[in-house]
């Protein structure tokens, strides 16, 4: 590990595990408040020769991380091959005059702007009289917009004029409808945004938001971390990670279809009924297939003019319902719901519901991949790998 954080050794191997891994991101365990922002990773060969240095990145952050530690000291490996094993040898840091890779600019009162080298990836928008924050536009293989047009007011006859770019709802909320903005809705209020880090591998903005109701009394708080890693122009890696806190009673999480702990409405070009394709871990193919059903993950896939493109909404196994129930439907909408299970089984004695306690929180952690190509062509199924089962790291005895 890192000298700054205290720690003897600085020699560290990876271990692939027994998938090929290409592009994938790495992290170990780190106490930030001994360390400063970057660090100097170097690959060792064999002979235990000293390679030129890798970016890297180290964040401390209002979310814990999976594992419980403070922080973590992330780099990115371009190739290992299946059962193999690299070496890292990770220093104090050096003077460095690389481009930040990620960045992340808030507006205040309007939208922070997350920007892929000089990209604008997303925006998330938190503007006055929205009913709640999203992410738009959501720019994709060749700076092509996968999420439906989102404009001020909204263009007539638009359908569910709710789904906008990628949100976070919930229909029933202590009785509160927090996912439509049909009369008597609920509201989800921003109050602060901080840019937790930003620099060559990753940018993460933490969003702190109140759920109200329709006469404005506070119902919970929300914490939403988004992380945009920098990754070749073909990709996009988005982690949204949410996180509900109790702090003004109990919450009561009705069971409801209309909801999506993670959602996005897709480009109009990108819908199946338009053809494209909805496609599960399992195989599963269609609305069909695929509305009410569990999965680990779920990709849609169309064209967008001249180029196929995809998202990909992946569940992690720490998440309440693990896998995730998906709406996701032929006319764009695409979300994890863990809460409509009596209207996706059919059986009214099979309930969704969910009682979080006063001062209790719930945390969901989901990964966005915006890709280029089918299912197959993007290697969905092994990005889910790589960050369910990332490559091992530890320090040799």
């Amino acid at each position: 590990m890192c000298r700054d954080c205290g720690c003897d050794e600085h020699i560290v191997q990876v271990n692939a595990g027994p998938h090929e891994r290409n592009n994938v991101f790495v992290s170990l365990p780190c106490d930030p408040s001994g360390c400063t922002s970057a660090h100097t990773v170097r690959s060792v060969d064999e002979d235990g020769n000293e390679g030129e240095v890798i970016p890297s990145q180290c964040i401390s952050s209002a979310l814990p991380t999976v594992d419980g530690s403070a922080g973590e000291l992330v780099w990115q490996i371009d190739h290992l091959d299946a059962g193999e094993i690299a070496s890292f040898a990770i220093d104090t840091p050096e003077e460095s005059g690389e481009a930040a890779g990620v960045s992340i600019a808030i507006k205040e009162n309007e939208q922070a702007d997350i920007c892929v080298g000089d990209d604008l990836f997303t925006s998330y928008v938190v503007r006055e009289g929205i009913a709640r924050p999203f992410c738009y536009p959501i720019i994709g293989p060749g700076g092509l917009d996968v999420a439906r047009e989102v404009s001020f007011p909204p263009k007539e006859g638009i359908d569910h004029v709710h789904h906008k770019g990628i949100w976070v709802a919930q229909g029933n909320v202590n009785g509160t409808d927090n996912w439509s903005e049909m009369e008597g809705h609920g509201c989800t209020l921003n109050r602060k945004l901080t840019v937790e880090s930003q620099g060559p591998l990753f940018a993460q903005l933490h969003a702190a938001n109140d759920w109200v109701d329709n006469k404005g009394d506070k119902i919970l708080e929300e914490d939403t971390f988004i992380r945009v890693y920098n990754t070749p122009d073909a990709a996009r890696i988005l982690d949204f990670t949410t996180v509900w806190s109790a702090t003004e009673g109990g919450v009561f999480f009705g069971d409801t279809k209309e909801a999506g702990t993670v959602s996005i409405r897709l480009k109009e070009s990108m819908e199946e009924r338009e053809g494209g394709t909805i496609q599960n871990a399992f195989g599963a193919i269609g609305e069909a297939e695929n509305w009410g059903k569990p999965a680990p993950w779920v990709d849609y896939y169309g064209p967008v003019e001249d180029c196929i493109c995809g998202v990909t909404i992946m569940d992690h196994p720490t998440n309440l319902r693990y896998p995730a129930t998906w709406h996701v439907r032929s006319y764009g909408l695409f979300t994890a719901n863990q809460w409509g299970l009596h209207d996706f089984t059919g059986d009214p004695a099979k309930r969704g519901d969910y009682a979080l306690p006063a001062g209790h929180s719930l945390c969901f952690r989901f990964r966005l991949y915006v890709h280029e190509g089918d299912t197959a062509a993007a290697n969905v199924a092994g990005k889910y790998l790589d960050w369910i089962f990332p490559p091992q790291v530890t320090v040799p005895e």
